[in-house]
C-alpha cells in the first residue's frame, strides 16, 4: 500500500511539473552582478571637481549624467576586477544618485562607511 501511495505521489509530482509554461514571464528583477562583488562601502562623494556617472563600467560607454564636488551617493556594487585608467588601477562602482543609476571609476571617489562619515568629509572639504 505504501509503495503504490508512493508511486502514485510521484507520479502527481512529475505530471504536475511538465504542465509548468516553459514561456513564463518574470517582471523585471534587477541583481548585483554577484554576491562576492558587493562593496563594504556604502556612499561615494567625487574627489575632483566633477565626475561622469556611466551607462556600464567602461571608460568609453555612455556618460549619463555629471556629479560634482560635494555630492554624496550611494554604492551598491563593484566590478570583480581592477582596470588600469590614465595610470590609476581601481574598480568601477554601480551607484545611485537622486535617481541617477550608473557606475564612476573608482580612483575618482571617496568612500565612506556610512552617510555620516561622507557629511562629515564632504564639510570639511567644502570649508
Amino acid at each position: 500500500m505504501r509503495k503504490i501511495l508512493l508511486m502514485i505521489s510521484v507520479f502527481l509530482v512529475l505530471a504536475g511539473c511538465k504542465g509548468g509554461s516553459r514561456n513564463a514571464e518574470f517582471p523585471d528583477i534587477r541583481l548585483p552582478l554577484s554576491s562576492d562583488l558587493v562593496t563594504s562601502y556604502s556612499y561615494g562623494t567625487p574627489k575632483g571637481d566633477y565626475l561622469r556617472v556611466k551607462e556600464n563600467p567602461d571608460q568609453g560607454s555612455k556618460s549619463l549624467d555629471m556629479l560634482w564636488h560635494g555630492n554624496i551617493f550611494e554604492i551598491f556594487t563593484k566590478t570583480g576586477d581592477k582596470e588600469m585608467i590614465d595610470g590609476q588601477e581601481d574598480f568601477w562602482y554601480m551607484i545611485r544618485f537622486e535617481g541617477i543609476e550608473g557606475w564612476v571609476f573608482g580612483a575618482e571617489i571617496e568612500l565612506f562607511e556610512d552617510l555620516q562619515k561622507a557629511e562629515k568629509w564632504v564639510k570639511l572639504t567644502h570649508e
